[in-house]
């Protein structure tokens, strides 16, 4: 599968954008850094680099790089943000809500308070 090409780290610049936050490709990793846009010159593509990039946490190939519009703000830019969540917290989520509703199933008397279900005759 052929990955779409991006815009150049020119145009990053040209925006006022500085940084680049670069993403392991797996969505269970979810892995991601920081970094300065300043080390590639402004003709290459983001997408040409993301084929270079190993992740360090799981080992994979392949990175979603993409611009930091938020390269200047102070603070802690390893921790992930809250917005948008990830792949891997939806995931995980979803995992946690399944096997809360399998323990609730196999409580005493979970049977008799489960809704009635309608069948079609």
């Amino acid at each position: 599968m052929e990955r779409p090409r991006k815009i150049t780290f020119g145009e990053v610049r040209e925006s006022g954008v500085r940084g680049v936050l670069i993403y392991c490709s797996d969505y269970r990793c979810s892995h991601h850094i920081a970094a300065s846009a300043d080390r590639w010159p402004d003709h290459i593509r983001l997408s040409d680099l993301e084929p270079r990039f190993v992740c360090a946490a799981c080992g994979k190939r392949i990175a979603d790089i993409r611009p930091d519009f938020h390269w200047d703000k102070p603070g802690d830019r390893s921790k992930p943000r809250a917005w948008p969540p990830s792949i891997a917290a939806i995931a995980a989520s979803h995992q946690v809500v399944t096997a809360l509703k399998q323990k609730i199933r196999s409580l005493p008397g979970a049977q008799a308070r489960q809704r009635p279900r309608l069948h079609r005759a």
